[in-house]
């Protein structure tokens, strides 16, 4: 799992940053439509950078033989306090997000707040679309006093353009990849800059054939739940969230001038960044014969341990594996090929090939996964092989 983690920070981070630019710097001239829906990047990337490994994978023919004697040297895999400092990072996460979830459903009353699928909540501050699956609009049970009937309406418009938008699901993958790689800064800030992107998305959606006397109307609906907006961190989309608040007024005093030159360009740089996501899982041509390159040869070899058992009744025998190499040197998909006498020295066989670490094989800079490497650990009670 911790190989699959760190083989996604390169493409994760480049995509992540382009998009942080882009929200800073470029929301005006593309548009807050476009600027959101660029968000899709992550997901699709992600998913091209895990094509299947049977489908991209370099095939190899490498066979290695080694001779395994009765005075192992044991090691414990470097890879372990990094996969336990993760999961608990993870466990922490999701707790929080449970707890927070939790709290907040039995906050929710059992009537409706209005005729829409809104209801009052102890714990919104101000109104929000909560939920992942099946959202509900929550409302702090200062609605009615505090908005006109006209910013009512509009605020029940921006909370229901969420929901037509399905941000609920695009909030719940964008948490998803927040917990999975917590430990990268960039994920944080990303996530920061989506809920920008996502708010003033939403606001060029209510706002786009209102008059000017609604807009202002709305404005002052957004300066009011900043007032009472709680510097809590939430999970949900809320109306008055005091993070985006400027960025959202300003977009509404100065409307956007998109750019169509600009637009393409950034969307070429967008398709260039799927493309080359893509195209790095596609090997290249094989290299010549009289080439060598990356031998496959461990880095890091522990040797088996030799079963007591066998060890006592002098019983001597070989274990073939099949094994991949992934992009970073570790071993995976480790299988028993063939053993003499069966089942005898497998397990020790496979505890240890699991253990070893190779120099990844690099094309067009990058690590590319090897499959089908064999091989042959020879159980000898000398040192003759």
């Amino acid at each position: 799992m911790i190989d699959w983690i760190i083989a996604q920070q390169g493409m994760l981070s480049v995509t992540l940053t382009l998009l942080i630019i882009t929200e800073h710097f470029f929301t005006q001239k593309l548009g807050a439509s476009l600027t959101y829906k660029l968000w899709l990047l992550v997901p699709v990337c992600l998913l091209l950078n895990n094509i299947p490994m049977s489908i991209v994978a370099i095939p190899s023919n490498d066979f290695s033989r080694y001779v395994v004697g009765i005075t192992p040297t044991l090691t414990t895999r470097d890879a372990a306090p990094l996969f336990i400092t993760w999961g608990i990072g993870v466990c922490v996460i999701t707790a929080y997000i449970l707890v927070h979830h939790l709290t907040t459903w039995a906050s929710i009353g059992k009537r409706r707040a209005v005729h829409t699928n809104a209801y009052y909540s102890s714990k919104a501050t101000t109104p929000m679309l909560f939920g992942f699956i099946a959202p509900k609009i929550l409302l702090p049970f200062s609605f009615k006093s505090t908005f006109s009937s006209a910013q009512q309406a509009l605020v029940l418009e921006h909370e229901n353009v969420h929901r037509k938008h399905y941000d609920h699901l695009w909030n719940t993958i964008a948490l998803t990849v927040a917990i999975l790689f917590w430990f990268n800064p960039l994920v944080w800030f990303a996530l920061k800059s989506f809920r920008i992107n996502q708010e003033l998305a939403c606001d060029n959606a209510v706002l786009k054939n209102k008059t000017e006397n609604e807009k202002l109307t709305y404005a002052k609906a957004l300066v009011q739940c900043a007032e009472h907006c709680s510097n809590a961190i939430t999970l949900y989309p809320t109306f008055g969230e005091k993070r985006t608040m400027i960025k959202r007024l300003n977009a509404i005093k100065q409307p956007t001038r998109n750019s169509k030159v600009f637009a393409a360009g950034i969307l070429s740089i967008a398709a260039l960044v799927t493309i080359n996501t893509a195209l790095a899982k596609v090997p290249p041509p094989p290299a010549k014969a009289e080439t060598k390159i990356n031998e496959a040869a461990p880095v890091k070899h522990v040797s088996p341990t030799y079963p007591t058992k066998a060890a006592k009744n002098n019983v001597e025998g070989f274990v073939v594996l099949s094994f991949d190499i992934t992009e970073t040197g570790a071993t995976d998909n480790i299988k028993v090929v063939k053993s003499a006498p069966t089942g005898v020295f497998d397990k020790s066989a496979q505890v240890a090939l699991d253990q070893w670490v190779y120099k990844p094989r690099i094309q067009g800079g990058k690590g590319v996964r090897q499959t089908g490497l064999l091989v042959q650990l020879d159980y000898k009670l000398s040192d003759t092989p």
